[in-house]
C-alpha cells in the first residue's frame, strides 16, 4: 500500500450533499454532475450514508438502504472510492464499517459488486449469489450478500 498523508476517518450520517461529487467521480465518471444523478440518493428517506474522509474532505462513499432482497434485509449502494485514494483499504474500511451497521442493526447486507470490488467482499465474508450480469455503461456485476453469522443453511 502506498503511504499517504493525514488518517482516513469513516462518519456515518453524512448528508448525500456532501458525499455527491464522490459518488459521481467514482462510479460514474462518464456522467455530467446533475440533480437527476444526485436524486436517486435522496429516494429513500431510510438510506444512511456514510464517507471516508481524509482531512475532512470525501474521499469515499456507501450507502446502506433497507431494500430486501435475495434473503437479507438491507442493501449497500453507492460503494465507491477516489481513483486516486484505492489501493490504500479505504474501501475495505467502507464495507467493514456498513457490516458493523448492519451487526448493530440486527440486518443482513446485500449489493450488486462490480467486478474490481469482488475480492473486497470476498475478503470480508461475503458470499457470491447467482451468475454475473451487466449493467448497461456500468459494466459485469455479481450479487453478493453477507449476514453477521453467515447465510448458508
Amino acid at each position: 500500500m502506498a503511504e499517504v498523508a493525514g488518517v482516513v476517518t469513516i462518519r456515518w450520517d453524512v448528508l448525500p450533499t456532501e458525499l455527491s461529487e464522490v459518488r459521481r467521480l467514482s462510479l460514474y465518471p462518464f456522467k455530467q454532475a446533475s440533480k437527476n444523478l444526485d436524486a436517486e440518493m435522496t429516494a429513500n428517506p431510510a438510506t444512511i450514508f456514510a464517507g471516508a474522509f481524509r482531512e475532512n474532505q470525501p474521499i469515499g462513499c456507501i450507502a446502506v438502504l433497507p431494500e430486501p432482497n435475495h434473503g437479507c434485509t438491507a442493501r449497500i449502494r453507492w460503494f465507491g472510492v477516489l481513483e486516486n485514494e484505492r489501493g490504500q483499504g479505504v474501501g475495505t474500511q467502507l464495507v467493514a464499517a456498513a457490516q458493523k451497521h448492519a451487526t448493530d442493526s440486527d440486518q443482513t447486507l446485500w449489493a450488486d459488486v462490480r467486478i474490481k470490488a469482488i475480492p473486497i467482499y470476498e475478503r470480508l465474508g461475503f458470499e457470491p449469489l447467482g451468475d454475473f450480469f451487466e449493467l448497461p455503461e456500468i459494466g459485469l456485476h455479481r450479487v453478493m450478500r453477507w449476514g453477521p453469522t453467515g447465510l448458508r443453511s
